[in-house]
């Protein structure tokens, strides 16, 4: 045995990377890697999330604003940009994985009971239907529009659109792009039996109950096939049975290009709109300080009217300027509360309002709406195509009515920056004119600062009658009627993309095909449930497999493979392969399949105080064993579980492919795997919950040191 607290090495032993320390204690749910990046998942209570690096260093922590809101499940997106949260307030949080904030949030029906998130591979994509004029929908014309500016953060310091990393992510990348044209969808199964599937994460179809007699079924995990066209679900009834239940997903092949075209529309679509909106509220708060800088000073000038007995602002000020000698009011007023620097800051903040509110109307709502017409116009031009939109549920008239819509947006956002300019014209005289009488009353000399140019008395009075009760601002963002209320407008716009996408997705629902569950496992306790499912594509074959270990401190586990190459859906007509593997006296504490080869194994010695063997992580193929051991049954002809079927045969250490001992100064309590091409890591938390330790997958550690000894030999 050696000393390093990782304990002896087998034949062949995983090789340990590191050993890092949390900065506080981590539970054992919630403990994932990323698909993509060295990263990790951990959670150290049931509303926070932390990511941090293989190296042991944190990227990032986030916490639920209601801490009473708990995560209960969570997923990668394939490409690792985005990670998925599933909560118990039926929200699922997107979340970015730059800086964990969270960039969308998809409300559910009730509590979410698992989230997956999955992509079609590469083969899928090429045969996908490529039907003539295929390749005019391929042209992407949002390419050459001029990318969007992110929100400077003084403007709208909540925004995700403040990370330029983000903004380029969600809307500036290629519409049409390798990556854009991989559907991905987001899963949930929620606790009232519910499904949703979100492609892109934003096209949601959403709610998809499952049939009698399923309503009953609680989804708790979820795979599918590399095509996506078949998934399944592992769900407990409400007496505690577990099943499988099946379905077949007919609008991933039967739509493929165009359903990527409608999906990927939606979804940067969805990204503008959060984007529009940032842009109004960004606005808002700039007309709040414009309003600020004015209000003050007239509120101190109302005040002293009352104090004189004077008449009211304008008429005072109008008086003043047309005789040309301040009233007494007037007077008070500048001696009392105004200043050179007061007059100047004034200035500057209402020059800095104007120039920020044309700025945000030029460069960012303006060419958004711009982004918006374009993939609008695309998705209406397949609505219109009669051979194609009618069966994905699209209707050119509600495409119609939102680029009718941003039309007006436009048109109102070039007349706001149009009377906007008006007005900012009007008001440069009239404080230049304020400063005039300012240094007159205090016989203050001017300032190389202060423009010299004569005063535009026209001006002033119309600023003075027309704007200082009522700015251009009021009229387009608290005006009463709807047509001229851009917040208005902006909301009808949301109103009418959403209910123009909603109509595709219901048509999307009658692809939906559910088969019959198929019986895992009866009497089983959740909570001390340990499964793991994966769907694999074997040439033209595909299987089904899921293992698992059904008690607490169980020794056995479970491995049950379904051959899906007939009809996907129709599990009843499956043949059913399935076997027990006894591991003596070790109990399975959590497994994970690796790829489409290899299933580990996290074991614990029953009794350790007796025991020889200490905790240990081991892996085997579960394909080789299956072959040797498996039951096969004929679902047709079978009404029990699976399980009950199946005959336990003895593992010994020669079945592991790899195995890792520890010693007790390392007890290992959770497993993560990420078994992807070019990654190939695992990882585990020591029951001190605040140590982790990283292995690979594949490099055998006995192998590295007998090659070291042989270099040593060779010197």
């Amino acid at each position: 045995m050696s000393n390093d607290g990782y304990g002896s090495k087998a034949p062949s032993s995983f090789r340990i990377l590191s050993e890092k320390t949390l900065q506080g204690p981590a539970q054992v749910d919630l403990f994932t890697w990323c698909p993509r990046m060295d990263l990790l998942t951990f959670s150290p209570d049931p509303a926070s999330i932390w990511l941090y690096r293989m190296s042991g260093q944190l990227v990032w922590k986030m916490s639920l604003k209601d801490s009473k809101t708990a995560i209960s499940a969570l997923a990668w997106r394939p490409d690792g940009k985005m990670l998925a949260l599933g909560c118990s307030d039926g929200m699922i949080r997107v979340c970015d994985v730059n800086n964990g904030r969270i960039v969308h949030q998809i409300a559910t029906r009730s509590s979410i009971s698992c989230v997956n998130w999955v992509a079609e591979d590469n083969s899928s994509i090429q045969s996908r239907n490529s039907a003539p004029f295929d390749n005019i929908l391929n042209i992407d014309i949002t390419a050459n529009l001029p990318k969007l500016s992110a929100l400077p953060t003084a403007f709208a310091p909540d925004s995700i659109f403040a990370s330029k990393v983000v903004l380029d992510s969600m809307i500036n990348s290629s519409f049409m792009s390798e990556e854009s044209s991989m559907i991905d969808i987001l899963v949930n199964g929620e606790r009232d039996n519910r499904i949703f599937f979100n492609i892109f994460g934003h096209f949601s179809i959403a709610n998809i109950a499952c049939p009698s007699p399923l309503e009953k079924l609680t989804p708790l995990c979820h795979a599918s096939s590399p095509d996506l066209s078949f998934h399944a679900f592992i769900a407990e009834s409400q007496d505690h049975a577990l099943f499988m239940l099946p379905l077949r997903v007919h609008f991933i092949r039967r739509f493929g290009n165009d359903l990527a075209h409608i999906s990927s529309a939606s979804t940067k679509v969805q990204a503008l709109l959060i984007y529009i909106s940032d842009v109004m509220g960004a606005v808002a708060a700039e007309w709040k300080n414009m309003e600020s800088s004015l209000v003050r000073p007239m509120k101190s000038l109302e005040a002293t009217l009352v104090t004189e007995k004077d008449s009211d602002v304008v008429l005072s000020l109008l008086e003043t300027l047309i005789l040309g000698i301040p009233t007494d009011a007037i007077k008070t007023w500048i001696t009392n509360y105004l200043s050179d620097r007061a007059v100047r800051s004034w200035r500057k903040a209402s020059s800095s309002a104007y120039e920020n509110i044309r700025k945000l109307l030029l460069e960012n709502l303006i060419p958004a709406c711009e982004r918006v017409v374009v993939l609008i116009t695309r998705v209406r031009g397949l609505a219109r195509w009669r051979e194609r939109g009618v069966h994905l549920g699209l209707n050119p008239d509600s495409y119609t009515h939102i680029v009718d819509a941003l039309t007006l947006i436009m048109g109102k956002a070039h007349r706001l920056i149009w009377d906007l300019n008006k007005e900012y014209d009007h008001f440069k005289p009239f404080i230049q004119w304020i400063k005039f009488i300012l240094d007159d009353v205090t016989n203050h000399n001017a300032t190389a600062e202060d423009p010299d140019s004569p005063i535009e008395t026209a001006k002033v009075a119309t600023y003075i009658t027309d704007y200082l009760n009522n700015s251009t601002m009021a009229n387009y963002f608290s005006g009463d009627i709807s047509s001229t209320n851009l917040n208005d407008l902006v909301v009808n716009l949301k109103e009418l993309c959403e209910n123009a996408f909603r109509e595709s997705s219901e048509s999307m629902k009658n692809h939906v095909v559910f088969g019959s569950p198929l019986r895992l496992a009866d009497n089983v306790a959740i909570k001390e449930l340990c499964m793991s499912s994966r769907v694999i594509q074997r040439g033209s074959e595909s299987f089904m497999y899921t293992a698992l270990s059904l008690t607490a401190n169980a020794d056995c586990v479970s491995v049950i493979c379904l051959d899906l190459s007939g009809n996907y859906a129709e599990l009843s007509s499956c043949m059913v392969r399935s076997a027990s593997f006894a591991i003596g006296n070790e109990a399975i504490k959590a497994l994970e399949f690796v790829d489409d080869e290899k299933l580990m194994l996290l074991v614990h010695p029953v009794d350790p105080a007796r025991s020889k063997i200490k905790a240990r992580i081991v892996s085997l193929e579960f394909e080789r064993l299956l072959a040797e051991s498996a039951v096969i049954v004929d679902a047709r002809e079978f009404n029990g579980p699976i399980c009950s079927v199946q005959h336990s045969t003895d593992l010994s250490e020669p079945a592991w492919s790899q195995c890792r001992e520890f010693t007790d100064d390392f007890l290992p309590i959770a497993l993560a795997v990420n078994g992807r091409k070019g990654r190939r890591v695992g990882s585990v938390i020591a029951d001190d919950r605040h140590r982790f330790l990283v292995f690979d997958l594949d490099d055998d550690e006995a192998a590295d040191e007998e090659e070291s000894d042989n270099d040593t030999m060779i010197e």
